[in-house]
């Protein structure tokens, strides 16, 4: 061949010309490859670059510029790059070395090692990007080639997730063989053209894989991909992101977060080719059944192994600590096995509230449950009710429904008239229940009184209904007034002989809202979980022996995760589709064809619905009955006028749509019937059933919520709209103030929708008169139901001006907002109230003196105190307290509360700024208490447990009054976190007892802020007795409550405690972390000096055992200014050598010890010794305890 440069003739092979030296072909420095151009042809590495500094022509693997000594990669980056800021893959593998040591020798490693690279490089290849290796196990790719920082975020999130489904389908075939899987840490970074392309370090180290037990766990938790705040806007809506820890980056703070791809992951996939089916002779559970179930997994993973997500019940399950005041049961069983639960716990309890709690994945079959209570002949009546979405708009809905299902009432309005109301006369004479079955507006009176009329009528039901079990079904969604109903029952529930059977969902908990069953021995809770499908099939193995190996049971037992209801409803899908047979004792496969299995249970019925709608008389009449309600009697069916109803009855009843019970027709899985019964079907087939169902059952002027809907159906839009108003007038006649909110809701929904004939004034004037009725008659608010019309209202007063009604609106909504904890929406609503207030005076003697003003800010200093803005409480609190004495509080004209009612708020107000006091460490609490005690007479005695808070935390002399009364809420918490400290601090059973009645007491009485505290002393007990997992768990719930409601205080004293655990357990770099991450928030937002002084405290142990002794000397050295500033009797003398042996010694937990026997500690003291001086003069509970006149700082919290 010729030189193209000189036409000398030379070898083919040649690399260089040997007469002019031009090169011609060069080896690609990667992968090896010979080349005949700039680019390498197999990885797409530049091989030939041009300076970009002085132009000279350098070959790349020369890594500076051989004239000018210019960056020769720096100079390609420039050159291939489309913009200056791009992202970069960078790709580690930190356990290559295991991986060695498992495979056995270099020549295997070295193999993997080439196959790896050329995974890796093929699939940039196919993207257009280059791959560059800047050590042996670090790759970087830069997706430079693209024009916008946006679309390069988007190419490296995608080729992250290519990448990753690459390395998982290695590791499950690895974790097989091997029983190993490698490692890989993705990080995305930003980078510019101009930095050094040599320089990928991310100034962060994490290693967050979780790996379990099981394989397919074990495979999606070898891969991590994290990234940091350049990308958060381009990732924070379409990935999940967790966020990691905040570090200082080249001078700069950096957030950084780890993003969850378990999603995108295709696992099923790759087990399923891992694995190898065998069957035997006998009949056996294929091995595909234990491989599959991946979703199975997930779902128990987050149903009983979240660690950072602990309900109440698991937090006081009685695990190392029975508490005294819980004395309900909780258990948690297969969902195979909860009908066998069921009738034990009701033999051993008959007389009980029992409650299901799991996903309509894992709930019985309500004719089976009902069945085997039945059975037991415990009741005389079985009264069942399903509750359902359309509750809410009714009164009183649920009472409604178990009326009409104790006497059989009527469902259609058209047959209302053979309902029989005389068995009330007795009960109600003026025709309550009669009114409320019938829908009948009453007269518009005090709405209050009516609903206690209602509940007065309600007890007197239950009292004539003995021996009887109530079975609630979908008990999350009983409307609101029926709940405070039930509640009362609940209460009082031994006064009356009716016994209650619930289920609900899994996120659902009926003690969280009724915290007292807690303490009731008659209060029962079992929660669901996934059944192993081998077990589900040994139950009934005979039955499935004969489509054990075939392909749809392999799908089902894929998709089933381990729901006995998932299986029955696929294999009567395949029974309907003609796939499989029934014989007389087990099913066959008789007509294999292409046929899906669906994933999910909603979209197995939407298939088995499609089937059933061949059968048009039967489609049709389920179609009338489910959108009449969850119970329809036989004269109601008898009207639909269907010839031989009952044949379609038992056929429906055959599919297991429907069961008969009592004389009327039920819906087993009401909730995923009606919503995909609706789904398959055409409008205008609805419509036509919509308007037959109108003729034959309901009454013209007779308002129903299912009236409204079909309505809708009909596209009749100014009918919805004026029934909706009727069914409000009703609900408010009766006292259901939260149907009456969620009807207006619906009106004005319906007028945005509907309502373009109106004229915009006459629809502006309507919706005014909505807003202004509901202003004036909200006797209650719950913002958790009603704050979005709630929040309409108060826009809608403002904007026509009617300042009076806002601000008397305004401060309900902030009243309720502040008891259901919701301190950060209270604290923004007292804003938009006090907006409006200018020119207002606090003082009672000035002539522009507002009440509301004043009620207002002392409303304001209670939220201030509880999200831990202590200045500003503070502030706030002495201009109050300034503005006021005993004589201006007797001349003020009280309207909105009487006198008593001011003078209680006053005092709790001043129970928040003792408080803050204290914590801030700004006064002496002992004066502020004097000066108020003077001003005013009605200072109760018990606040003088403040001080006693104060010299517990300045580590002075505790004299522990007696115990104060409950009803001041404030002082009857303090004292038991007082004497949890002075009496049982190295008694972590007894302290955790203690605090639990703090917990008690402000759930009562709805002080979030306290509740969540006493729950992290618990965890902190948990933490002592060397539980940590569960410790852990429970702090960081709390650290999230407090999150979402605001209270920065406890969320960081919650950061401080979760220092503490992974302190115990030498996670030394995760508590580095943590209090890292708390001191920059502490900076900004001032909380306490206090919590400050702790942190610097751990991060000095965390620094010194992480061989950093000056940087821990600072952190010593601040707080000891600290403690020198506000003269604290505090040890700071730290023996780092005994703390680094607690650490090995806490890695082995220790085995449960019955109560007297209480198990080693795990020491948290700063000193050798505990040191707080206790007067125990003052309480026959003497500890034992060393008194050298110290306090131990980490035994408090700010």
């Amino acid at each position: 061949m010729e030189c193209p440069k000189c036409g000398a003739e030379i070898d083919k092979s040649a690399m260089v010309c040997p007469n002019c030296k031009k090169v011609l072909k060069i080896v690609c420095p990667v992968c090896r490859t010979v080349n005949t151009k700039n680019t390498c042809r197999k990885c797409g590495e530049i091989l030939v670059v041009k300076c970009s500094k002085c132009g000279k022509i350098n070959l790349t693997k020369h890594s500076k510029c051989v004239k000018c000594g210019y960056s020769t990669e720096k100079s390609a980056i420039q050159g291939e790059s489309n913009t200056e800021d791009f992202a970069v893959l960078k790709i580690e593998f930190p356990n290559l070395d295991i991986v060695k040591a498992k495979l056995g020798s270099n020549q295997l490693l070295t193999k993997f090692k080439a196959n790896l690279d050329n995974m890796i490089l093929n699939y940039m290849s196919s993207l257009g990007v280059r791959l560059q290796i800047v050590k042996d196990n670090t790759y970087i790719i830069r997706f430079n080639n693209v024009y916008t920082l946006s679309a390069s975020a988007n190419s490296a999130i995608m080729s992250s997730i290519e990448l990753a489904n690459m390395f998982t389908r290695l590791n499950v075939k690895l974790l097989r063989k091997k029983g190993i899987g490698l490692k890989c840490n993705l990080t995305i970074l930003k980078r510019n053209v101009e930095d050094n392309p040599y320089d990928v370090a991310t100034g962060f180290q994490a290693d967050m894989v979780q790996i379990s037990d099981n394989i397919e766990t074990k495979a999606l938790g070898y891969f991590q991909l994290m990234t940091d705040e350049d990308f958060y806007e381009y990732y924070n809506d379409k990935y999940k992101l967790e966020t990691l820890n905040a570090v200082l980056v080249n001078g700069k703070m950096k957030q950084f977060y780890e993003i969850n791809l378990s999603d995108f992951i295709k696992i099923n996939e790759f087990v399923q080719e891992s694995v190898e089916l065998s069957t035997d002779e006998e009949i056996e559970v294929p091995k595909f059944v234990q491989s599959a179930l991946v979703d199975q997994e997930k779902i128990t993973k987050q149903t009983l192994d979240d660690e950072n997500n602990v309900s109440e019940d698991e937090l006081y399950s009685g695990e190392l600590i029975n508490f005294d005041e819980v004395n309900c049961a909780f258990y948690m069983t297969e969902n195979i096995r909860v009908l066998d639960n069921v009738v034990d716990v009701l033999q051993e309890v008959p007389r009980g509230i029992l409650a299901i709690k799991g996903s309509n994945m894992y709930q019985p079959y309500t004719l089976r449950l009902l069945s085997a209570v039945e059975e037991t002949g415990i009741y005389n009546d079985i009264i069942p009710v399903t509750c359902h979405d359309g509750m809410k708009y009714a009164p009183y809905s649920f009472f409604k429904e178990l009326i009409s299902t104790i006497f059989e009432y009527a469902v259609s309005q058209k047959l209302f008239d053979t309902n029989d109301f005389s068995m009330f006369n007795n009960i109600d004479s003026s025709g309550l229940v009669k009114d409320l079955i019938t829908c009948n507006q009453r007269e518009m009176r005090n709405f209050e009184e009516t609903r206690d009329e209602y509940f007065q009528v309600f007890a007197r039901l239950m009292e004539a209904i003995p021996n009887s079990l109530i079975y609630i079904e979908n008990f999350e969604k009983v409307d609101s007034s029926s709940m405070l109903a039930l509640s009362q029952l609940f209460d009082h529930f031994e006064d009356f002989s009716v016994s209650y059977l619930i289920t609900y969902d899994k996120d659902y908990a009926l003690h969280k809202e009724n915290h007292f069953l807690l303490s009731r021995p008659y209060y029962t809770e079992i929660t669901l979980k996934p059944s192993p499908f081998e077990g589900i099939i040994a139950s009934n193995k005979e039955f499935y022996k004969n489509v054990l190996n075939d392909f749809y049971f392999q799908r089902i037992a894929k998709y089933a995760c381990g729901s006995t209801l998932f299986l029955d409803f696929a294999i009567q899908y395949l029974l309907e589709s003609g796939v499989y047979s029934l014989t007389q004792y087990s099913i066959v496969m008789v007509n294999p064809k292409t046929i899906m299995i669906p994933s999910s249970l909603s979209q197995l019925m939407k298939r088995r619905l499609n089937l059933l709608k061949d059968d048009t008389r039967a489609i049709k009449f389920l179609t009338m009955a489910v959108l009449l309600g969850t119970r329809v009697d036989e004269k109601t069916l008898e009207s639909f006028g269907f010839a031989n109803w009952k044949v379609i009855v038992d056929k429906l009843a055959g599919m297991g749509y429907v069961f008969a019970y009592n004389n009327c027709m039920y819906f087993s899985n009401y909730a995923i019937l009606r919503e995909n019964l609706l789904d398959i079907l055409k409008p205008e087939e609805l419509k036509n059933i919509a308007k037959e169902l109108l003729e034959i059952a309901f009454v013209e002027g007779m308002a129903s919520p299912v009236r409204a809907n079909l309505y809708e159906m009909m596209d009749l839009n100014e009918q919805v709209i004026y029934e909706w108003e009727s069914l409000a007038n009703i609900n408010l006649s009766m006292g259901d103030f939260s149907s009456y909110l969620n009807c207006s809701g619906e009106i004005i929904k319906c007028l945005d929708k509907y309502a373009s004939n109106w004229s915009q004034e006459e629809l502006s004037q309507y919706k005014k008169s909505i807003y202004e009725n509901i202003s004036n008659n909200m006797f209650e608010y719950e913002p958790n139901e009603t704050r979005e019309i709630a929040e309409k209202t108060l826009t809608s007063l403002k904007d026509n001006n009617n300042i009076t009604s806002f601000i008397e609106l305004g401060t309900k909504m902030i009243q309720g907002a502040f008891y259901n904890g919701q301190y950060l929406y209270a604290l923004n609503l007292t804003h938009k109230v006090l907006s409006v207030m200018d020119g207002v005076s606090l003082d009672p003697t000035a002539e522009n003196f507002s009440l509301h003003f004043l009620i207002l800010s002392m409303v304001h200093i209670k939220i201030l105190f509880n999200i831990g803005a202590y200045d500003d409480c503070l502030d706030i609190g002495y201009n109050v307290l300034n503005a006021l004495d005993l004589g201006k509080i007797n001349n003020i004209q009280f309207s909105m509360l009487t006198i008593d009612e001011f003078k209680e708020m006053l005092v709790e107000c001043i129970a928040c700024i003792a408080i803050s006091d204290v914590v801030s460490m700004k006064e002496d609490v002992s004066e502020f208490l004097d000066i108020s005690s003077k001003l005013f007479d009605f200072i109760p005695q018990e606040f003088s447990l403040f001080i006693q808070l104060q010299n517990l935390l300045k580590g002075e002399n505790v004299q522990l009054p007696p115990k104060p009364p409950e009803e001041n809420v404030y002082t009857a918490s303090i004292y038991h976190i007082i004497k949890a400290y002075a009496y049982f601090r190295n008694k972590p059973i007894e302290f955790a007892k203690e605090v639990y009645k703090t917990k008690l007491i402000a759930k009562d009485m709805g002080l979030y802020k306290l509740e969540l505290f006493a729950d992290l002393l618990v965890g902190y007990s948990y933490a002592r007795l060397n539980s940590f997992k569960k410790a852990s768990a429970i702090v960081y719930r709390v650290i999230m409550d407090a999150k979402e409601h605001g209270m920065n205080s406890i969320e960081h004293i919650g950061w401080y405690v979760m220092s503490i655990l992974d302190i115990a357990q030498g996670k030394f770099d995760i508590a580095y972390g943590v209090l890292n991450n708390s001191t920059i928030f502490m900076e900004k937002t001032p909380i306490s000096e206090y919590l400050t002084m702790l942190d610097k405290v751990n991060m000095y142990k965390v620094l010194m055992a992480s061989k950093e002794p000056e940087k821990a000397q600072i952190c010593m050295n601040q707080a000891v200014l600290i403690v020198q500033k506000y003269g604290l009797n505090i040890n700071l003398n730290i023996d780092i050598e005994k703390l680094m042996v607690e650490n090995q010694n806490a890695e082995v937990v220790q085995k449960f010890k019955p109560e007297n026997t209480t198990p080693k500690l795990q020491e948290e003291s700063l000193s050798e010794k505990e040191n707080i001086k206790i007067d125990t003069k003052t309480s026959p509970e003497e500890d034992n305890s060393s008194d050298d006149g110290f306090v131990n700082p980490e035994d408090f919290f700010s």
